[in-house]
């Protein structure tokens, strides 16, 4: 099964809540809101090459979600220019890779809450006809009994892979070692350690840094524009000060390291609640980070359909019916609520944000079955799949369930 072998076969369209569109402005707010379209670029990547081309500071660039890089995808940034700059703000521009659009002004920048959630458009390539049929028996199972026949599927809200970009190379969390106070093996982690998904570029800006680690008068030297110079000169002018180094980093990756680390604990407390609580049969889906566990729509225990689970914080309340899984977990990491923190910084923090436990994809299309085009050799096919998803849901983990690759126990 394969679901991106070209940016266009993930097509992902980020919906603007209802209150956000209405605060747009033509000409009042000192802030621009553009629609960003992107092919075959992290949200982050093409960020950076935003920022240069209209001369703002990155920090000054919000967006409300991150779309993935195998992609294609459209979503929306706003930029605060300089004093007066927002109404000489160009209106479009386009470069390879990527193209915003203004859409108006607004008084202040937008972040997850403005957007309501995201459009779909998926091509699963190179099936066999047993996984189409797979497919067709997974919808059925993950099929809402309250809801029209087919149209909604409900399933648990994991976080999905991408989410975990930052220990995509297999060595662990930075997020864990900041737990403990290494800031030097986490700041490894998260600028020194290159990952096979990682753009050329930045394997190249990674493995420049892995190969001078410590010598930082010459990395500051030879470094090219980036995040990771900063670091650099950072660590020259204090003689290697790890924590300031971190500190360096711009404030949307310092974040993503922590939600990163919380988002994998949230997985694996769901996970473990999910095989204590639903009755089988099981959609098991396996994953580097821990295999997923997905219970049959119509199975799932009535008193669980509401449950909230939150991103665990130093202040969080652990409540039943998911206490012993969260607990359960913690003990598997040597950690407690209130380790979760990182010593001597008061940002970025571990932050509670409640998350529902199941969510549900609307407005639900599976394709029938088509010849895969572009397979080579024995006969393969394609299906076509639509839906919606609320903001914080993951496609991927959708079609994760329904694919090929997971099975039922």
């Amino acid at each position: 099964m394969t679901i991106k072998r070209r940016p266009e076969d993930f097509f992902v369209e980020e919906i603007l809540s209802p209150g956000t569109a209405a605060r747009l402005s033509e000409t009042d707010g000192p802030i621009v809101l553009y629609r960003l379209t992107k092919r075959g670029l992290g949200t982050i990547d093409a960020l950076e090459r935003i920022a240069p081309r209209l001369r703002v500071p990155l920090e000054r660039i919000a967006y409300a979600g991150l779309k993935d890089r195998h992609a294609l995808t459209v979503q929306h940034v706003s930029i605060l220019f300089p004093r007066g700059g927002a109404a000489r703000a160009p209106d479009a521009i386009e470069m390879p890779g990527w193209k915003i659009e203004r859409i108006g002004r607004l008084a202040s920048h937008i972040s997850a809450p403005d957007a309501s959630g995201n459009r779909f458009r998926i091509t699963v390539r190179n099936l066999s006809r047993r996984q189409c049929e797979r497919m067709t028996e997974a919808r059925r199972f993950l099929a809402a009994p309250d809801a029209p026949v087919g149209r909604t599927l409900r399933f648990v809200n994991y976080f999905g892979e991408q989410r975990f970009g930052s220990a995509r190379h297999g060595r662990g969390f930075a997020a864990r070692r900041l737990i403990d106070g290494d800031f030097e093996e986490a700041l490894k982690l998260i600028v020194a350690a290159a990952d096979r998904k990682d753009s050329r570029e930045r394997k190249g800006v990674r493995r420049t840094i892995a190969a001078a680690w410590g010598d930082w008068e010459k990395l500051a030297r030879e470094l090219p524009p980036c995040p990771e110079h900063t670091i650099a000169r950072r660590l020259a002018e204090t003689g290697g000060d790890f924590r300031s180094g971190f500190s360096a980093l711009p404030p949307f990756i310092r974040r993503i390291t922590i939600e990163a680390y919380q988002s994998w604990l949230w997985n694996a407390v769901a996970r473990r609640f999910i095989a204590g609580r639903c009755a089988p049969p099981l959609i098991e889906l396996p994953s580097r980070f821990g295999d997923l566990l997905f219970p049959g729509a119509a199975a799932i225990p009535p008193d669980l359909a509401g449950t909230l689970i939150p991103l665990l914080s130093p202040g969080t309340a652990l409540q039943d019916p998911w206490k012993s899984s969260a607990e359960a977990v913690l003990a598997g990491e040597g950690i407690a609520l209130g380790d979760l923190r990182i010593p001597g910084l008061r940002s970025p923090y571990f932050g509670e944000v409640p998350r529902m436990l199941f969510v549900d994809a609307r407005e639900f299309v599976l394709g029938p079955v088509e010849t895969d085009e572009s397979a080579a050799g024995a006969k393969r096919f394609k299906r076509f799949l639509r839906f919606f998803l609320p903001r914080g849901s993951y496609g991927t983990v959708l079609i994760g369930a329904l694919g090929a690759q997971s099975n039922f126990r």
